[in-house]
């Protein structure tokens, strides 16, 4: 073994130095007294006969041999040869590479542990003494503890830094804490409120009037669920003058605050169908004026003339009406669609489908009907065999984003719209040249009947986007809006080819 080793060994243990074979190499003269067969401690014979702790570790051996582990311990190994004198030491075991030999060695080192073992063993009989004397004062508290078990709220006494003495069942029960795991813990860890916290330490038996009552405080539970605790506290003298407790009496208020949440979420539900009622009536009695209007102007007009005016302007007048009847269908269309979004009945059917025919099919369309004075750019680019979508739904998404693109957009523009396959999804653009959205009507823009303020007299509901918002979610996908006033307004819709 290098000499060096030997020297800072020597100095305070006992050594073996071993071969791969477990046979002994050399062995430091005190080396025998650690031995259980200290006659087997010699030149070339098998360690295990003076220690037969090392039988069945050949395995863990031969690892630190070969360098796959860097040590090894045995701790608290007792020898009782010599009568009222155990001795009580440590193993250690680590590989060496020895240079002369060339061979990777173990070296084996004792370490006397005596004196602190047996420390230790009077440490616990003076602890068992203290518990015996203990007992009678242990006794006179079970009547006390019995009433604090039985109570139906959590009761928590911590010392005047915030460390739990006592808890009760219904207190662990609570918490999801053993006894033993909330003993002598901080009693943050239930309570993470520090003004709270600051506000016990003010208190003082000599002044009960100040005991905290029913403040409600979030607790977080091992789990690291939150929940709602009312406590009541007070301080209490303990057998040390001046020296306090605090006792923490809390009730679980769960249910009352669940209660509570559900009577203010069906308070706001109210609230909202209260105003969409209004939004509603708003929009109806404002969208359907105009063509009821129309029809009824037309109406009289043919009663009136009809027998004096040539079949072109009586036919004038019949597409008028036709046109107005037209609106008001889509506008209870968009009605009836919209009651299903909200009440969750907007039915969701992939099916598979040719992205490139549904898109052109639906931009000759519009063409040929909204779109007369509009130029309207189709633009697809990669494969989108795979897709499976709802058609309905892509037609609610993609009929009102180009239809509004139409309606925000002056004459003789250009409407663009673009299906552009990737790997898993595809992005569909509908980009126009109009009035744009004003940056503050950007946040409220999927809102069920809210309208940009610079729409002017151009007619719509409020009700498209929402339709449009809904029917992205449904396919899981996502919908993002460009946009600058007076310039024009990209909608990109990102979905999922198999939704």
């Amino acid at each position: 073994m290098n000499s060096l080793i030997k020297k800072l060994i020597t100095s305070r243990y006992e050594y073996l130095v071993l071969d791969k074979n477990l046979i002994i190499l050399e062995a430091s003269s005190g080396s025998r007294g650690f031995a259980d067969c200290p006659s087997e401690v010699r030149h070339k014979n098998d360690v295990r006969l003076a220690f037969p702790e090392l039988v069945g570790l050949e395995e863990t051996l031969i690892e630190l041999i070969e360098g796959q582990k860097d040590s090894f311990e045995l701790t608290g190994i007792t020898r009782s040869g010599i009568p009222n004198s155990p001795l009580y030491f440590d193993l250690y075991i680590s590989g060496h590479f020895d240079k002369e030999s060339g061979n990777t060695q173990l070296i084996i080192v004792f370490e006397d542990v005596t004196e602190k073992m047996v420390l230790q063993q009077t440490l616990v009989q003076r602890t068992n003494e203290a518990a015996l004397l203990l007992s009678s004062l242990t006794a006179s508290r079970n009547y006390i503890n019995q009433i604090i078990t039985s109570m139906a709220d959590a009761v928590l006494v911590t010392t005047a830094s915030g460390i739990i003495k006592k808890s009760n069942r219904f207190a662990q029960d609570l918490f999801g804490y053993s006894e033993y795991e909330l003993d002598n813990n901080p009693i943050s860890i239930l309570i993470k409120s520090k003004e709270f916290l600051q506000k016990i330490n003010t208190l003082s038996s000599s002044k009960p009037e100040q005991a905290l009552k029913d403040v409600e405080v979030i607790c977080q539970t091992k789990t690291g669920e939150e929940i709602p605790v009312a406590f009541s506290c007070s301080a209490i003298p303990t057998e040390v003058e001046g020296l306090e407790h605090f006792v923490y009496i809390g009730r679980d208020i769960s249910d009352r605050k669940r209660v509570e949440a559900e009577m203010i979420k069906a308070l706001e539900r109210e609230r909202e169908l209260r105003e969409l009622k209004s939004c509603f009536v708003s929009m109806a009695s404002h969208e359907f004026r105009t063509p009821l209007t129309t029809i009824v102007s037309s109406t009289e007009l043919l009663e009136i003339y009809g027998q004096k005016w040539t079949e072109d302007k009586k036919q004038k007048h019949y597409q008028r009406i036709e046109s107005a009847v037209d609106r008001m269908t889509s506008l209870l269309d968009d009605v009836l669609l919209f009651s299903k979004v909200e009440a969750g009945k907007l039915e969701f059917n992939p099916q598979p489908l040719v992205l490139k025919n549904f898109c052109s099919d639906l931009v000759e369309e519009l063409q040929l009907g909204i779109g007369v004075n509009h130029k309207l750019t189709f633009v697809y680019s990669g494969s989108c065999h795979n897709a499976c979508m709802d058609e309905k739904l892509l037609m609610h998404i993609f009929g009102n984003l180009l239809s509004n693109a139409i309606k925000y957009s002056p004459q003789d523009t250009t409407i663009l719209f673009g299906c552009y396959c990737r790997e898993e999804e595809v992005l569909f653009e509908v980009k126009d040249e109009g009035i744009g959205i004003p940056i503050e009507d950007l946040e409220r823009l999927f809102e069920s009947f809210h309208r940009a303020k610079n729409v002017g007299n151009i007619p719509g509901t409020g009700l498209g986007l929402a339709i449009v918002r809904k029917s992205v979610d449904l396919h899981g996908g996502r919908i993002i809006v460009e946009s600058e006033p007076g310039v024009g307004t990209t909608f990109k819709v990102i979905l999922p080819l198999d939704s």
